[in-house]
């Protein structure tokens, strides 16, 4: 039989809470994550529109008010309800009334939690606003910080047999994957290394972002196609290619293949 102390132990272990106390060295500033959450009230409707929507009893939403620690899962149940971000609810970010406060000094730890998190189903998967060129390349910029995206965690491992921690998430730019991919496309990208480089992946080439079709040709040489016959392909040594960071030499730096791709109705 399970004692209270154990059940509570359990518990905490399968959801993550966030962190409030002022003994706890991880511990974020409370008075921001209240004002946070009397703000994302305020913006969802006030208190009873937002049990209602979001699930969350009236009485636990007057309590965290109040300080008390707020299980991730339910961060993001409000957070869908009052339409704010789920990173910035929970600590993350930093938002002009916050400079100045050490709450800044805990996004690294919330970061990490809300990546790892699967509460309901959920992963959150790094996404890039920089366009990856369908066409003759963008800048690849290294100083671009990704925001968090919620997607189902079931879709992306049993449906796309994915991994969410080597998932990332882009946009693509150009006509020279048409038909396959248009300009705007959001593309989920596995970035686990691959012995055989086959299909749609994301590169960087001499600075510039692209998405590609990779094929191995008999040779030993690499295909690097565009979809869109107006583009012709070329041939490199497969030595060229390397995944990871990008080094600044003649290597083609390999980020991932294309699993997915997300595409609005024109």
């Amino acid at each position: 039989m399970t004692d209270k102390k154990e059940t509570s132990a359990l518990e905490a272990a399968a959801d993550p809470t966030i962190r409030v106390s002022e003994k706890n060295s991880d511990a974020i500033d409370t008075d921001i994550l209240i004002a946070r959450l009397r703000n994302a009230i305020q913006m969802g409707g006030g208190n009873k529109l937002v049990s209602a929507r979001s699930g969350v009893p009236l009485g636990s939403l007057t309590n965290y008010l109040k300080g008390r620690q707020m299980p991730l899962s339910t961060a993001f149940r409000i957070s869908q309800a009052c339409g704010v971000p789920m990173d910035w609810l929970a600590g993350g970010g930093e938002i002009a009334e916050d400079k100045g406060n050490r709450s800044s000094l805990a996004v690294p730890l919330v970061a990490r939690r809300i990546t790892q998190a699967v509460n309901y189903n959920i992963a959150y998967v790094d996404y890039y606003n920089v366009a990856a060129s369908a066409g003759y390349g963008l800048c690849a910029d290294d100083g671009v910080n990704p925001e968090k995206v919620a997607i189902s965690l079931h879709f992306l491992k049993q449906d796309l047999g994915l991994d969410p921690q080597h998932v990332i998430m882009l946009e693509t730019s150009g006509d020279s994957m048409e038909p396959t991919l248009r300009s705007g496309d959001r593309l989920l990208v596995d970035t686990r290394r691959q012995h055989i480089l086959d299909g749609v992946h994301v590169l960087v080439v001499n600075g510039g972002l692209l998405v590609k079709r990779l094929s191995s040709e008999p040779s030993g040489k690499i295909c690097i196609a565009s979809d869109n016959p107006l583009y012709k392909e070329f041939l490199t040594d497969s030595s060229r290619f390397r995944w990871g960071d990008p080094d600044g030499d003649d290597a083609i730096t390999v980020i991932g293949r294309v699993a997915y791709r997300l595409q609005a109705m024109s």
